[in-house]
């Protein structure tokens, strides 16, 4: 089982972007001595101050040049219209040339409306344009000349600069949510990041067992397969005892939990996002129910490194590769010491540092 991070900026009262962001290189820095596999950032506009990166690949560069062995992974490349996949594509592979091979591309198709209609993206559509630009990324990443004629991208014969590192491509995921999205995975032979998975154990294995029988069918769309199964929780928090936990990561949970209901809500009226109408009422009825969010549903994790083996042993039995923690919105002394207690008496229990299987 592999520990991994991501972290996405979220401001504080009295914290503002620029000290944020120099706290999250330092913190890297340190997640990079203690073992962790992976740090990664996701890519967020208009939403202070939950999330503050607006720009990750600036802020991956300059943390490739303060850590030395930690995967870097970009969590996640939002794959619509105002990304173009050339674009991505070459800041992966100058990111994987100056971490020295150390960069891998999640990837996503969105779930925020309040973005979608900023950047004038119809949400019917995400689903198409995500899968049309993972294709010319791969195109990108191997091909000596990159020629795409695809439902979304016209793309004339053009000599892609520079290339990635690691041949034949970095390891590609996909951010998923729905059964669907992680069987889609397992059959394109990439890995799956389960999100905000609030919707209970039962129903993560579910899509655990999807991305399972994706992977199958022995399937691919790129030179180099990607079997990971990954697990994002939303908050996480490690203390000496599971009271100082709570206290100290309560409000970023339960603050994180009132957002995510706040956007599925209408993200589940639109078209390509059916699966998660059914699901709402659930998400609704426990907005308040700090215990139950605790107990319940794997993308909260707070307590004692005991709490936390406890809870990564169950998870991998049902499956998950990596648990990719959220530890973010609380002071950055606390972080720097949850990031201690994992690294010191959580990971040497569950994990060893391995890449990617390819």
């Amino acid at each position: 089982m592999l520990v991994g991070l991501l972290q996405e900026a979220e401001l504080m009262e009295g914290v503002d972007v620029a000290q944020r962001y120099w706290e999250m290189i330092e913190e890297a820095a340190l997640a990079d001595s203690l073992g962790f596999s992976c740090w990664g950032t996701s890519e967020q506009h208009f939403s202070p101050p939950r999330f503050a990166v607006a720009a990750p690949e600036v802020l991956y560069a300059a943390v490739a040049q303060h850590t030395e062995t930690i995967r870097l992974r970009v969590m996640c490349a939002v794959l619509l219209a105002w990304n173009h996949p050339i674009l991505v594509a070459e800041r992966l592979s100058t990111l994987d040339i100056v971490s020295r091979g150390r960069a891998e591309l999640a990837t996503a198709r969105s779930n925020n409306v309040h973005t979608l209609e900023a950047f004038g993206v119809d949400p019917a559509t995400t689903r198409q344009q995500w899968a049309d630009s993972i294709e010319v990324i791969v195109k990108a990443f191997c091909d000596d000349m990159l020629e795409h004629d695809g439902p979304v991208w016209k793309i004339p014969p053009r000599e892609i600069v520079p290339k990635p590192v690691q041949k034949p491509h970095p390891p590609l995921s996909v951010a998923a949510s729905s059964v669907q999205s992680h069987v889609a995975a397992g059959e394109r032979g990439i890995g799956a990041l389960c999100f905000e998975s609030y919707f209970g154990f039962g129903y993560l294995q579910d899509c655990i067992d999807g991305y399972r029988a994706g992977l199958a069918k022995g399937t691919a769309m790129a030179p180099r397969r990607t079997e990971h199964m990954g697990l994002y929780v939303a908050t996480a928090f490690c203390a000496e005892t599971r009271e100082e936990a709570c206290r100290i990561a309560h409000d970023v949970a339960m603050g994180y939990y009132q957002f995510l209901v706040d956007i599925y809500v209408p993200l589940g009226k639109q078209q390509s996002y059916e699966y998660l109408d059914d699901k709402l009422k659930l998400l609704v009825d426990h907005r308040d129910d700090f215990d139950y969010l605790l107990t319940e549903t794997p993308s909260i994790m707070i307590g004692t490194p005991e709490d936390f083996v406890s809870r990564i042993e169950r998870l991998e039995a049902m499956g998950i590769d990596e648990i990719l923690m959220r530890i973010d919105g609380v002071a950055h002394e606390d972080i720097m010491r949850s990031f201690r207690l994992i690294g010191e008496e959580v990971i040497p229990r569950v994990s060893s540092r391995v890449q990617a299987t390819t």
